[in-house]
């Protein structure tokens, strides 16, 4: 029913019309708290509680051992004058607990490196008086967080539900990558204030599904996830609360 489709809407809402294990792969990278003009909460713990939320019903549709990759990292929120001091949220150490508790099962910790060059420099203060207590670094990671849908059966009992022309065609027979440290330049987009690239979507689609497996995400954005699914032979369905945002999507 929802295969191959893109929806303006809600997810919490949808996601509840969605079948218990009809998902392969969810991959994701939800709004950031406060920092960019599509993203406003009240609170930090009203953020946290939506995402729990969220990830919840994520949880219920993903078939069994499957497995959830969650691109997120912490997030600093402008100081109110100079009397003030800015605050960084640690998201993905707030978030873990509460994915466990959902039962997620945490599997690899991936560190998603950019360029300095196009992050913002947070090191003018310290670079001109080089005073202790004044430092502060340039933030040029971001975590892609990969999880499991807990089970208590291996890995090749996943693989057994495949034929194995599927896995002969799915397997990754191009460079891939040997540690957890993945430096990928990001990607600019006019319509939309935070895009990740396609290659980083590209290798998590190949690492973590197999051809003709359903990719979804909740929290779409410029469609990023589901165009590099159909362009790898998955079927994909996603979700965009913006309308602006989901107006510009090209499948």
């Amino acid at each position: 029913m929802f295969e191959n489709q893109i929806i303006n809407g809600n997810c919490l809402g949808i996601m509840k019309e969605i079948n218990d294990e009809t998902i392969h792969l969810c991959f994701t990278s939800p709004p950031y708290y406060n920092t960019k003009s599509y993203s406003r909460y009240a609170t930090y713990d009203l953020y946290l509680e939506f995402l729990r939320d969220v990830f919840k019903e994520v949880h219920r549709i993903t078939k069994e051992g499957r497995f959830f990759v969650l691109n997120i990292s912490p997030v600093i929120t402008p100081r109110l004058s100079r009397s003030h001091q800015s605050t960084r949220h640690p998201i993905p150490f707030d978030l873990h607990p509460l994915l466990q508790d959902i039962g997620w099962e945490f599997i690899d910790d991936i560190i998603w490196v950019k360029p300095e060059a196009s992050v913002k420099n947070r090191n003018g203060i310290f670079s001109q008086c080089r005073k202790p207590l004044t430092y502060k670094p340039n933030i040029i990671t971001e975590y892609l967080l990969v999880y499991r849908k807990k089970t208590d059966k291996l890995i090749d009992w996943n693989l057994k539900q495949y034929d194995k022309s599927i896995i002969e065609q799915s397997k990754i027979l191009d460079d891939y990558e040997t540690n957890n440290i993945w430096y990928i330049h990001p990607k600019a987009n006019k319509l939309h204030p935070a895009v990740f690239p396609d290659e980083l979507a590209e290798k998590v689609i190949k690492y973590y599904s197999f051809m003709g497996d359903l990719v979804f995400d909740p929290f779409l954005g410029s469609g990023t996830t589901c165009k590099v699914a159909k362009k790898l032979n998955r079927n994909y369905f996603g979700i965009e609360l913006n309308k602006e945002y989901f107006e510009t999507i090209k499948i």
